[in-house]
């Protein structure tokens, strides 16, 4: 009976460990102001900003649906539900800031020259 107790009690926390250390899924969305701080364009002919995201450092990429836009989401798996967000303006020689800062699930987040919300 003893062994039996033991065993039940190991695979409880062997389960409460597993699920509370798995990753969720998150939709960051992007709203990138038309012009930049200065009243600038985001790229040197007058185009739209290529979106790129790092969430807690770690780049999203930069995805196709995301170049040329100002509006753009990006899916990604965290442990958390609060964030340190990087957006930028990726261009060949360098990328641009367009804002930075944390945002936590369900909050929408003014970041620089951003609008963020970050679902699950």
């Amino acid at each position: 009976m003893k062994k039996i107790k033991i065993l039940t009690v190991g695979i409880v926390a062997i389960l409460t460990i597993g699920c509370s250390s798995r990753a969720d899924m998150y939709r960051i969305k992007i709203d990138v102001a038309s012009k930049q701080s200065d009243g600038k364009e985001w790229d040197l002919m007058g185009g739209s900003p290529d979106i790129k995201v790092l969430v807690d450092k770690q780049s999203l990429g930069l995805s196709p649906s995301c170049r040329d836009t100002y509006r753009c989401s990006y899916d990604f798996s965290s442990k958390n539900d609060k964030w340190y967000i990087e957006i930028y303006d990726s261009d060949i020689d360098s990328d641009d800031l367009i804002g930075k800062g944390d945002c936590e699930e369900g909050e929408e987040c003014r970041l620089g020259m951003a609008i963020i919300n970050i679902s699950d």
